[in-house]
């Protein structure tokens, strides 16, 4: 615990220091142009999903104008704590991350309202080496790799104790770009991939034994979270945040290809590995759709259940009341 605690000071104050100065401080003056700070996971260059392409096609900004914002600055982290991190640092408005760090998050007191969800449902893919094991249950004794804190390692552990692997399978932290080469050296027995990274390593050969797909309460959330100190001061942002969205959502209905590209683009994976990790009906036109509440509501009983988070909130307070 004293080694995650200083990871965490650490942590804290290299982000502070590298992110305060890349990413201007909100300022709660309304209607002098301020920026609003977007964080999100992944490798990408840009946001993707709903949310990104309403910042490309301009509709997000426009819909924040009012508001006083004249522009969104965007930085990417590798996985939900270390956004988490940076909520603590106050060098981040708003978060677009998976439903399990932010439940812990929000568990542990960090202030933030529940904004909507930019993708329900996604799916975790469990492979293993090319001579690997061929089914869960053949797991025992042995090791799984997954990035610790994410809506995967959820999946895991809901996964484990299923089987009543829980207390005989050893679960290491190895961010995704680690899997790979992990899985390509035998050092663990399987890697629980995320959307992108577990449909491209099965399509280099990795056997994919499991998937979150065939437990449905243990599939994932994208979150959106705002700073309390953020709606204090823009109490619309919800309202013309959902707006920006719905409008980006009918585009992208009307026209999957263009999204499809864009999304490509912007996340560095092949086109059809996108088509299958990202399927049009995993983004939702409602910022509070019941399966995403549901799926965040399971997510809260799972990491109580676990004594992974120690204090219960009810998801209604969470919420932010949109205009």
């Amino acid at each position: 615990m004293s080694d995650l605690s200083s990871r965490r000071r650490l942590l804290r104050g290299a982000v502070a220091a590298t992110a305060a100065s890349a990413l201007p401080r909100f300022s709660v003056a309304q209607g002098s142009g301020q920026v609003l700070r977007l964080g999100y996971i992944g490798p990408g260059k840009k946001p993707a999903a709903a949310t990104g392409w309403a910042l490309r096609q301009g509709h997000l900004l426009r819909e924040l104008a009012p508001l006083g914002f004249k522009e969104v600055t965007t930085r990417n982290f590798p996985n939900g704590p270390d956004l988490n991190e940076a909520f603590l640092s106050g060098v981040l408005d708003v978060g677009i991350y998976g439903d399990t760090p932010a439940v812990v998050a929000r568990s542990r007191g960090l202030e933030g309202q529940l904004i909507g969800f930019d993708a329900v449902g996604m799916n975790v893919w469990l492979l293993t080496p090319r001579n690997g094991v061929r089914s869960v249950k053949a797991l025992e004794g042995q090791s799984i790799g997954v990035a610790r804190g994410s809506y995967m390692h959820r999946y895991v552990l809901g996964l484990l104790k299923e089987n009543g692997l829980q207390k005989s399978v050893k679960v290491i932290h190895m961010f995704p770009r680690d899997g790979e080469a992990a899985l390509d050296q035998g050092s663990i027995a399987a890697f629980a991939a995320q959307v992108d990274v577990g449909p491209l390593l099965a399509s280099r050969g990795y056997p994919v034994i499991d998937e979150a797909e065939k437990h449905p309460t243990l599939r994932g959330t994208s979150v959106i979270v705002a700073s309390s100190k953020l709606l204090a001061a823009a109490p619309g942002l919800p309202a013309a945040w959902t707006r920006a969205r719905r409008t980006a959502l009918q585009e992208i209905r009307r026209n999957s290809a263009d999204y499809y590209a864009f999304h490509s683009e912007v996340s560095g994976f092949p086109l059809e590995i996108v088509k299958i990790s990202h399927p049009l009906s995993h983004f939702p036109e409602a910022a509070y759709p019941p399966e995403g509440l549901a799926l965040l509501d399971e997510v809260k009983k799972f990491l109580l259940a676990e004594n992974l988070v120690s204090r219960d909130f009810a998801l209604a307070q969470w919420r932010a009341q949109e205009d």
